[in-house]
């Protein structure tokens, strides 16, 4: 049931955008926009026209065992597994090991330091900061390899433990993080708190893996290497997935033929509009408001709209007369399942099913709840397609560079 639920997810990109055509933070009531929508559009909404697929969609093509190709590398190697270990250590704060043996910095050393910066002998906002690891020789923090102005480490070579040193640097001409200090030449105060070497997957140990990676139970280095491949085979897998639906869509949508009922798109145009209204318009805007300060009209937007949906509604044809054809329905406990999804995955946008159906029926329950099970069904037939192609992997061709 996970896989399937996944393969499904994956193709449920028809659903979101059917009603999710910019980002709601609750700029603009749903029942409004539904209203300014239907200024230009008295007819039903879309889920309430009686759609004749065998009509509609004139040519469909053999769509058992599809054969596309798709192009990357699916698989992880041992070196990508250690790679993503050493660039993950550090936000579980193993930054380096510390050394004992010595006091004084070398050139190749990560130091933990705290800082102060001072402009005129004034500490300036954002300067200073406490048991931070430096790589000394790539003048960058270890943590999330930021680097630093030009000069910040250049000083810590030949420093002992326990002293402070100070470093004069000279701000960039445009620095947005603080623009009053673009250009300005500063005093840092580096304090060496002690000396690290750079962790590696040769010295890192089953005790370090331990304490770092608590709330994940592991054990061991063994451990670690196991929990990235899976998580790093994951990501390749609905990498290939994805690859892989956007060519069966791509072959399917090129080889069928697919005819719109005009009352059906300017519906669907209507249910778009109310989507866009409800997430692009600010505050109190109005929709003329935003044509004018756009410089643009309803028609041309319109225009835009229309050329977007075409190809999402012929899909959602093709692949709901698949689903008639192989007389697909929509399991009850995979359909719940669904909308939690959309409610986990909401940010706390839409609290239950009922938000989930108001949402995406512009404000009537009724309509987004057919809708989305409409498009539940579509995305099932769309994902055993899928399932069923077959898919030839071709490995990226390498560059003059990288060869």
């Amino acid at each position: 049931m996970k896989k399937r639920m996944m393969a499904l997810l994956l193709g449920m990109t028809m659903v979101l955008s059917v009603g999710a055509c910019g980002k709601d933070d609750g700029k603009k009531d749903t029942q409004d926009s539904t209203q300014e929508a239907q200024e230009t559009y008295k007819g039903p909404a879309s889920v309430d026209i009686d759609i004749d697929l065998e009509k509609q969609v004139k040519k469909l093509p053999e769509y058992k065992g599809v054969k596309v190709t798709i192009t990357g590398d699916y698989d992880v190697s041992d070196e990508q597994v250690e790679s993503s270990i050493l660039s993950l250590l550090p936000y579980y704060g193993v930054t380096g090991i510390e050394i004992k043996d010595r006091d004084t910095v070398k050139e190749d050393d990560y130091v933990k330091v705290d800082y102060s910066g001072y402009k005129d002998d004034v500490a300036f906002e954002g300067g200073t900061a406490e048991d931070v690891t430096l790589d000394v020789k790539n003048n960058m923090d270890v943590t999330n390899q930021s680097p630093y102005i030009d000069g910040f480490c250049k000083d810590l070579p030949g420093a002992k433990v326990g002293e402070e040193i100070e470093t004069n640097v000279t701000f960039p001409e445009e620095y947005p993080n603080n623009p009053d200090l673009a250009g300005q030449p500063v005093v840092f105060k580096i304090k060496v708190k002690s000396i690290c070497e750079p962790v590696t997957m040769d010295n890192l140990t089953d005790d370090m893996v331990k304490e770092a990676f608590k709330e994940e139970k592991l054990e061991s280095k063994d451990d670690l290497k196991k929990y990235v491949r899976d998580v790093l085979e994951n990501q390749a897998a609905n990498s290939k997935s994805q690859a892989s639906l956007s060519e069966v869509q791509k072959y399917i949508l090129g080889e069928s033929e697919v005819e719109i009922p005009e009352e059906y798109m300017q519906a669907r145009l209507a249910e778009y509009q109310a989507g866009f209204e409800k997430g692009a318009l600010a505050d109190g805007q109005t929709m003329n408001d935003y044509l004018k300060e756009n410089d643009t009209t309803l028609e041309a937007l319109q225009e835009t709209w229309r050329t977007n949906l075409e190809d999402t509604i012929k899909l959602e044809f093709v692949f709901g007369r698949i689903a008639d054809l192989e007389d697909i329905q929509v399991e009850e406990n995979d359909f719940k399942e669904f909308i939690q999804y959309i409610i986990d995955s909401g940010n706390g946008q839409m609290a239950d099913e009922t938000a989930v159906y108001e949402y995406y029926g512009n404000g009537k329950k009724e309509n987004g709840e057919k809708m989305l099970r409409q498009m539940y069904r579509v995305n099932t037939a769309l994902s055993k397609v899928v399932e069923e192609a077959d898919v030839t992997v071709e490995k990226e061709k390498e560059t003059e560079t990288e060869q």
